[in-house]
């Protein structure tokens, strides 16, 4: 009996960091995908449109900024960390609401692979990636929409602005 009850700690001890609570997973997937490294990659997809906003922005409240992109690169820096810890303490309760503990689990344990860690690894690529595919696919459908939203614009009566001339010029304009 004795050498049952031994066996039987033992083997708790062992499994015991086989199950992880949900908190625990939770936890995990959150440390390992909301990442300074995500985030710096989503900024750096974005940079042009951001680049662009600082100046837009900027311009409308009379503001000329000599180096925008030094700008964005200072701004990232004061910005990522707390940015980064912030959203680490939003997802963890978003993650609680969309899974369930077993789901929680589940993902966990992929993100203990070898194929779940180099997804982490190469999810910011993926996003620039998905970004310049993204603005060359806009570009093709917006080029291609043109002319549908031109003859749509016509056969629905639509208007701009009440004014039959500019609803015309909008209309060529996409021709």
């Amino acid at each position: 009996m004795k050498r049952l009850a031994i066996f039987l700690i033992l083997f708790f001890i062992n499994i015991s960091p086989l199950y992880a609570s949900p908190e625990d997973d939770v936890n995990y997937i959150v440390d390992q995908t909301v990442t300074r490294t995500l985030f710096e990659g989503s900024l750096q997809a974005l940079r042009p449109v951001l680049i662009s906003a600082i100046k837009n922005d900027l311009n409308s409240k009379g503001i000329e900024i000599s180096d925008a992109s030094s700008f964005l690169d200072i701004f990232v820096d004061e910005f990522i960390d707390e940015f980064t810890d912030i959203m680490k303490q939003e997802t963890v309760g978003i993650y609680r609401e969309l899974f369930s503990d077993s789901e929680l689990a589940d993902l966990a344990a992929f993100y203990k692979t070898e194929t779940g860690q180099k997804l982490i690894l190469q999810t910011p690529l993926l996003m620039q990636a998905g970004a310049k595919s993204g603005e060359v696919a806009g570009m093709k459908a917006g080029r291609n929409a043109k002319e549908r939203v031109a003859q749509r614009l016509e056969s629905e009566g639509i208007m701009i602005e009440k004014n039959k001339s500019l609803t015309k010029k909008i209309i060529d304009a996409l021709r």
